[in-house]
C-alpha cells in the first residue's frame, strides 16, 4: 500500500486518519516562482479606535506581508471524496537583504499549523493552491532595514517551507523545499540553507491570528490551530520557601543566635537599622 501511494503521489506519504471526509494522504509542494512572490505593504485596518493612546516615535513603513504559494493535495484511504486535510504545520523561512546582520542577509522563520483545509475535487485530483501568510511588523521590518525605515520592497532573496502532516514531511520528491530569487546569493548559500544558524537582526513574524488583520481575513486563509501557549511575558522567580513575615524578604542572612554578642549586634544595627536593634535588646534582656 506504502509503495502504491508514493507511486500515486510521487511523494513522502504520512498518517492516517479517522474520518472518510478527511485525507489519510497528503503532498505539499512549493509553487513560489520569479517575482510573483514578493513583499508587499499591508494598508491599516479600519475603523479602529484606540483612543488618545499614541507613540512619539514609530518605524515609518507599517505592516507587510510575503504569501508563499503551496498547493495542498489530499486523498482519502478507500474513498474518493477527500474533502479536508485536518493539520498541516507549516515552516516558512524567508531569507531578506538587511543593512543590519553586518550587511548579511537574515533568515526569519515563522511555525503556522493550518488546520481543516479544504480540497476540492476528489479522488487522485483533490486539491488546493493556497498561500501561506507571514506579516512583518512594522518595529521588525526597521530592525532589518534600517536605513530604508522599514521598507522591505525589493528585499526578499528566498523562501523555503517545510510541511508536516501526522508528524511527516509531506514535501514533493524531486523537487527543492526552496526558491532564491538572487542569482548572487544563491551562489553564497549551502544546500538546505534554512537549516542553518543565521542572523535575524531581533526581528519576528507572524501569522495573521497575531495581525491586527485577523477579522478581515475571511478566506484568504485556511484556520489556524489556536494555540495553548502560556503567555511569554516575563516573571519573577518564585522562592522555593516563601517568607512568611516582612522581615524574611530581604536578602541579608540571618545572624547565628548562638555565637553573636553584643559588638556583632551593634554594627548589625548600624547596617540594617531598626531589625537587629531588636535583636540586641532582647539578647540584652537574656542576660539580666
Amino acid at each position: 500500500m506504502k509503495r502504491a501511494l508514493f507511486s500515486i503521489f510521487a511523494a513522502a506519504v504520512c498518517g492516517l486518519t479517522a474520518s472518510a471526509v478527511d485525507a489519510t494522504a497528503v503532498k505539499v509542494t512549493l509553487q513560489a516562482k520569479g517575482s510573483s512572490t514578493k513583499v508587499e505593504k499591508v494598508a491599516p485596518p479600519q475603523g479602529m479606535n484606540f483612543g488618545d493612546a499614541s507613540m512619539t516615535a514609530q518605524p515609518v513603513v507599517g505592516w507587510q506581508l510575503v504569501n508563499i504559494p503551496v498547493r495542498v493535495e489530499g486523498k482519502a484511504k478507500g474513498d474518493k471524496s477527500a474533502q479536508f486535510v485536518p493539520a498541516i504545520k507549516f515552516t516558512a523561512h524567508l531569507l531578506i537583504d538587511s543593512d543590519a546582520n553586518d550587511g548579511k542577509p537574515v533568515k526569519l522563520s515563522k511555525e503556522i499549523t493550518y488546520v481543516d483545509i479544504p480540497l476540492s475535487g476528489g479522488g487522485e485530483a483533490a486539491k488546493n493552491d493556497m498561500s501561506i501568510g507571514i506579516f512583518i511588523p512594522p518595529s521588525s521590518a526597521a530592525r532589518i532595514n534600517e536605513k530604508g525605515k522599514g521598507d522591505l520592497k525589493g528585499k526578499l532573496l528566498g523562501v523555503a517551507i517545510e510541511a508536516e502532516f501526522n508528524g511527516k514531511q509531506c514535501m514533493k520528491s524531486g523537487e527543492p523545499r526552496h526558491v532564491i530569487f538572487d542569482n548572487t546569493t544563491k551562489k553564497k548559500l549551502t544546500d538546505e540553507w534554512w537549516t542553518k544558524s543565521m542572523g535575524d537582526a531581533g526581528a519576528v513574524l507572524c501569522s495573521i491570528d497575531q495581525t491586527p488583520y485577523a477579522a478581515w481575513a475571511g478566506t484568504a486563509y485556511p484556520q489556524i490551530a489556536p494555540t495553548t501557549e502560556q503567555s511569554t511575558l516575563p516573571t519573577s522567580p518564585v522562592s522555593p520557601t516563601p517568607s512568611t513575615t516582612e522581615e524574611d524578604t530581604t536578602t541579608t542572612p540571618a545572624a547565628d543566635d548562638s555565637t553573636e554578642t553584643d559588638t556583632p549586634a551593634v554594627e548589625e544595627e548600624e547596617e540594617t537599622g531598626g531589625r537587629k536593634g531588636k535583636k540586641k535588646n532582647k539578647k540584652k534582656g537574656s542576660r539580666r
